[in-house]
């Protein structure tokens, strides 16, 4: 890997891409996603914004030309081709799940957008690289997906080199919705009632199979056992809190309600309620783990 060239080359245009694209979830989400679902989503992975979870994370780590970048489950490589247009070394691990045996996969279009050989074959819970070899390890809506959760994010947590991130994004289960069907859920509705539900609906229960229900909570659990040496920073307790202190919420009835917070006696209390509210009714999860820097040597 490190004798990679950082040189972007364009194999395929928009159009060739977007015809892979629709060929992809044509054979491999038939019954999971209505068609036009399917070309909805095909628009957004073409004219969406890839550098997302990059943008969010240049306030916990500085990137440059020779940072080392890892997206775990990386799809068809929007986001490894995003940075690697922006000069950064990005690379892409991919299990291809739901493209087995299907002729279009999403390891396939992958390593047909980019000239470089950067995106490899395999799993969150073994990934093939030494300790510390990145200084940003993303995880997009993939942690729901994996077979073994805390593998993953430990072996997230051993790839990822001190004062490096992890980005990490994923639903929240608690929401009365399925993203991957688009259609009303219940919360952590169990397994075979889901199979049941998607049925009646003519949906194939193919992905429900494949899916480990996430929430907030659970997640926070998880990268709580990383220990000490890891700081996790709750991207959307963040932000409420910034627009708190700021006082910058759009919404009156917001306004009038953080105001309640800083309240003496029932503040607090208001605080951690509002908190609590807001992990379970938010559509998604979405975090970044920092490895807190080695000390200086005794």
């Amino acid at each position: 890997m490190s004798n990679q060239s950082n040189t972007v080359g364009v194999p395929i245009s928009d159009s060739e891409l977007r015809t892979l694209l629709l060929q992809y979830r044509r054979e491999n989400w038939e019954g999971i996603q209505l068609a036009e679902t399917q070309r909805l989503i095909v628009e957004e992975l073409i004219q969406g914004d890839a550098e997302h979870p990059l943008c969010l994370l240049e306030r916990f780590v500085a990137t440059s030309p020779n940072s080392r970048i890892l997206d775990l489950g990386s799809g068809v490589g929007s986001f490894v081709v995003a940075c690697r247009r922006r000069g950064l070394r990005a690379f892409g691990v991919e299990p291809d799940r739901i493209g087995q045996g299907a002729k279009a996969t999403a390891l396939g279009i992958a390593r047909r957008r980019l000239s470089d050989c950067v995106f490899v074959s395999g799993i969150g819970e073994g990934l093939p690289f030494p300790d510390e070899t990145f200084d940003v390890v993303v995880l997009n809506q993939v942690i729901e997906h994996v077979t073994d959760q805390k593998k993953v994010v430990h072996e997230a947590a051993r790839v990822v080199r001190a004062g490096g991130a992890i980005y990490i994004a994923c639903p929240n289960y608690l929401r009365f919705y399925e993203p991957h069907y688009r259609i009303l859920w219940a919360p952590l509705l169990p397994k075979f009632l889901g199979r049941m539900y998607l049925r009646l609906r003519g949906r194939s229960p193919a992905m429900l199979n494949q899916l480990t229900y996430t929430t907030n909570m659970r997640l926070r659990k998880l990268l709580s056992e990383l220990g000490a040496g890891f700081t996790v920073f709750d991207l959307h307790r963040e932000q409420f809190l910034k627009k708190r202190s700021e006082g910058s919420f759009a919404a009156r009835s917001t306004r009038l309600v953080a105001n309640l917070t800083r309240w003496p006696m029932i503040g607090r209390i208001v605080l951690w309620a509002i908190l609590k509210y807001g992990s379970i009714s938010e559509g998604g999860c979405e975090m970044v783990i920092v490895r807190k820097p080695c000390g200086p040597a005794a």
